[in-house]
């Protein structure tokens, strides 16, 4: 009996030794899936925290006018603590270094920016960084407002830069496939416009099914945003067309140089203008300016250029402007880009050869009778633009915008076979530097993202370090 007792608390202590060591194991293994959970729950917050730092800092630049011209990085500053650390309901807390980039070249560097976010959970943190680059009206091979009525978008038309509408954009097609059918490198709309086919009707496709329509290039479209999106945000011209005006009646600082005249010559470092044309040849010396203010009371100032511009230059009419002939405004890093702005129309008047009236002499006529180019980037935020006549010249002639395109309404150039074919081509250094004076328009392109970015030298979001 005292054998089989002895044996029995032999079993017992046993089993309690198991069950303890079993207790220890179970309660280390709990601990450790706690600890795992809660460093798991931790760097998912941390970065959702992350996130949200970017989403409110492109947020905040939207509302911006301009990038601080020192280039020095600032922290985003909300409500927090003096380090910039601005904490969400629940979901940690972020601390966000906009960084204008210094230096950078190529498309997406005009006015581009790197966004360093850090966000904390617990004792978590995550990174992101992205760099961004505000859109300006500059940046857009064609950009309007009121949508891309019926016969722009049709066979043989080549748009090889961005373009953009709030309204509805229409192509056409009358070949069975794709050859030659309208071309956009990239295209965008917004959801109150919409992409709009003929015989199909709406669609957010580039070929929808049972259409003779294939939008080339139509492999990279189909990959979607940033090629084609039916969904993108309204570029607000009222605030563009407020910008503008704004500088010509003072309201906005500028340091411009404002004229009376009925037609000007950009003459390489000079400015001529008349008055009207018995009045004396006036003279600018363009050293040191890069922005002319020009008014005619409500009459439309009339614009060529003799010589290309040596250095950047824009040029804001109060009311339309006309585009009496060739425009050389210079490619960008070669004397351009030239920014012509009208707070109404631009315009492309008749040439007084077409009618049999009187023109001015020698340089200052008017030359629209035959084909032209225009160098230059173009804006009527509040307007169009168009010709004087659309049947004149009797015989369809081409005008080609190199540059950039902008108007609210798309104005009318032709009339059957008479009248003007216009072609608009971007200028891709105009990714790199925009005319002076031209806004930003309040939407941000993202083109890198990174989480987690590796370390490296002058990235880091320390205080001593921003």
């Amino acid at each position: 009996m005292r054998n089989n007792g002895g044996s029995a608390l032999v079993v017992v202590i046993g089993v309690a030794a198991v069950m303890f060591v079993l207790t220890g194991v179970v309660y280390t293994y709990f601990q450790m899936n706690a600890r795992t959970g809660l460093f798991k729950m931790n760097r998912v917050r941390a970065a959702m925290a992350a996130e949200a730092g970017t989403a409110l800092a492109l947020h905040h630049l939207s509302s911006m006018e301009s990038i601080p011209q020192d280039g020095t990085p600032f922290v985003l500053r909300m409500e927090g603590d003096s380090a910039g650390w601005i904490r969400l309901p629940d979901c940690g807390s972020f601390r966000v270094v906009i960084d204008p980039v210094n230096g950078l070249s190529g498309l997406c560097s005009n006015g581009a920016v790197e966004l360093r976010s850090r966000g904390l959970s617990g004792d978590v943190t995550r990174d992101v960084e992205l760099r961004a680059a505000p859109a300006y009206p500059s940046s857009y091979a064609l950009l309007t407002d009121n949508g891309i009525p019926d016969g722009y978008f049709v066979d043989g038309r080549i748009v090889n830069g961005p373009v953009h509408s709030n309204g509805v954009i229409h192509f056409s097609s009358y070949s069975p496939d794709s050859t030659d059918d309208p071309y956009a490198s990239m295209i965008s709309t917004t959801g109150n416009g919409g992409f709009s086919f003929a015989g199909a009707g709406r669609s957010d496709l580039p070929h929808p099914e049972g259409s003779s329509i294939w939008v080339r290039p139509y492999t990279r479209h189909m990959q979607g945003v940033p090629y084609w999106c039916s969904t993108a945000s309204e570029v607000d011209f009222v605030r563009m067309a407020d910008h503008f005006r704004g500088i010509v009646t003072g309201s906005v600082h500028s340091d411009g140089v404002r004229i009376n005249a009925e037609r000007i010559l950009i003459a390489g470092e000079t400015l001529l203008f008349k008055v009207n044309q018995t009045a004396e040849e006036e003279r600018l010396d363009l050293a040191g300016v890069n922005l002319i203010i020009v008014r005619n009371g409500f009459s439309p100032v009339m614009v060529k250029t003799v010589v290309r511009p040596d250095h950047p230059l824009t040029i804001i009419a109060s009311n339309d402007m006309e585009i009496g002939g060739g425009i050389d405004g210079g490619a960008t890093g070669s004397g351009g880009p030239l920014g012509l702005v009208a707070l109404g129309n631009i315009i492309v008047p008749v040439d007084p050869d077409e009618t049999g009236d009187s023109d001015w002499p020698g340089r200052w006529k008017i030359e629209t009778d035959r084909g032209f180019l225009i160098r230059a980037c173009l804006a009527a935020p509040s307007g169009s633009f168009k010709a004087r006549v659309p049947y004149l010249p009797s015989e369809q002639t081409r005008i080609t915008v190199t540059g950039s395109l902008v108007e609210r309404t798309m104005g009318r150039f032709s009339s059957g076979n008479s009248g003007y074919y216009l072609g608009n081509t971007w200028e891709q250094g105009l990714g790199s530097l925009h005319p002076p004076y031209f806004p930003m328009l309040g939407r941000w392109n993202v083109f890198s993202w990174i989480i987690d970015p590796p370390e490296r030298e002058g990235s880091q979001m320390e205080d001593d370090r921003i």
